[in-house]
């Protein structure tokens, strides 16, 4: 079977790893997965940025890996670009200096992005887009199924949560043809895109996500631990972590308001703290203003900024519980990531969070600071509350794997829907 996947959001990843989101995570996943399959043939696309796609599957995978199917000029563009780029890291001052100046140059050329005609791609050949809106040249060949992703609708129910810019999930759904098959992440987000689009129910699936099992494991290595927190300037007796991008609909100021309630009770230690760990988003200063309002807590609240995959898993062992008090998710990995090295989760009650947690983590309404309050007052108080719900997470995870995530996705492509 013919499989073309779009893999743009990885070459972007690339090149601004700050930027990465669970959903490069879930494409990373999928390509991974995707080319140890043996049924399938995997082919990248790139319908934007082609030359870093294509050098993210070079560093990846090496010269055998899969290759990028985009037309003929646009590779040859990748190649020129890889070159120069080749001898410096994707991140430095050299690549932004070189990259900005060939988006010129290929501005002035009018060379645009561009994938090999699809009408020479087999019948039942299979495009799959897990983020991006299907390119209309594909979306307008009957020879060719189309799948296509939705993480979720929050752009479009709750757009004060965005920048005007975010349009993406729209101009998916805007893009969809009936033929299309669309693969939702969780039953909340099958849900609300059926309410929203009265698409045919038979043409979306749900497919749940998972937390990778080489970087999320209960880290028993102390030395490991307190280097990491060491690095990060975490001190003190213990922490309540949260892992999310500082944007409104995280939550974040409702959890700094309820944890400054519980210091300034004085029921909790006085050398506990909480860590914030994330990128800055829309509204930043929101969570800023929070901190300012009580000066007394500013040493107490603990933001890391941004940190690397592999320093995730011995933050989250190093700390006493997990707290995610988002107001809407499509499917909500934190959490999972979390419960998946051993740590007691409290979340949200709401949205996709339920289904994902199960009965391994805590549930509050959103909103509700009595609740978080107590949660976080049992969890931090309570050695034995902690274990049986570190146990629970445990368990709750292995029902998760990215291995069933792409059984599923090869199941999908082989049906004729």
């Amino acid at each position: 079977m013919n499989l073309f996947l779009d893999a743009s959001p990885l070459g972007i990843g690339l090149y601004h790893p700050q930027a990465k989101t669970g959903v490069s995570r879930v494409v990373e996943e999928l390509v991974h997965g995707l080319w140890a399959s043996d049924e399938v043939h995997l082919s990248l696309v790139a319908p934007t940025h082609a030359a870093e796609t294509e050098r993210y599957a070079r560093l990846e995978f090496g010269a055998k890996g899969p290759q990028l199917a985009n037309s003929i000029p646009d590779l040859r563009w990748a190649k020129l670009a890889n070159t120069l780029l080749e001898p410096f890291e994707p991140t430095g001052s050299p690549s932004k200096v070189i990259r900005a100046g060939l988006e010129k140059w290929r501005g002035l050329t009018g060379l645009k992005p561009d994938l090999l005609p699809v009408a020479s791609w087999a019948t039942g050949s299979v495009y799959h887009s897990p983020f991006f809106r299907i390119p209309p040249e594909v979306a307008g060949a009957k020879h060719i199924r189309k799948v296509v992703t939705v993480h979720d609708l929050i752009p479009i129910q709750r757009p004060d949560w965005f920048r005007d810019g975010e349009q993406t999930v729209r101009q998916v759904i805007d893009a969809l043809t009936p033929d299309t098959h669309v693969v939702c992440v969780s039953e909340a987000t099958r849900t609300d895109f059926l309410n929203y689009t009265n698409f045919a129910p038979d043409h979306v699936t749900t497919i749940p996500l998972a937390a990778s099992r080489e970087l999320f494991y209960p880290v028993t290595n102390p030395d490991r631990i307190a280097e990491v927190q060491q690095r990060l300037g975490i001190s003190g007796g213990g922490y309540i972590l949260s892992l999310a991008t500082f944007e409104p609909r995280k939550n974040l100021d409702h959890l700094i308001r309820s944890f400054a309630r519980l210091v300034a009770e004085r029921s909790i230690p006085d050398d506990f703290n909480l860590v914030l760990v994330g990128t800055k988003g829309w509204k930043f200063d929101q969570i800023i203003a929070e901190l300012g309002r009580a000066e007394h807590l500013q040493s107490r609240v603990i933001l890391t900024g941004f940190v690397a995959d592999e320093d995730l898993a011995p933050l989250y062992s190093g700390a006493l519980a997990f707290v995610f008090p988002s107001l809407y998710e499509g499917f909500g990995l934190p959490p999972l990531e979390a419960m998946q090295c051993g740590l007691p989760v409290i979340t949200s009650n709401n949205s996709s969070l339920p289904e994902v947690v199960g009965d391994g983590a805590i549930l509050v309404p959103p909103t509700d600071s009595d609740a978080l309050c107590h949660a976080l007052h049992t969890l931090i108080n309570s050695s034995a509350v902690r274990t049986d719900l570190a146990q629970r997470a445990l368990e709750r995870a292995k029902l998760f794997s990215w291995q069933r995530f792409i059984r599923e996705h090869v199941e999908l492509y082989k049906n004729d829907y």
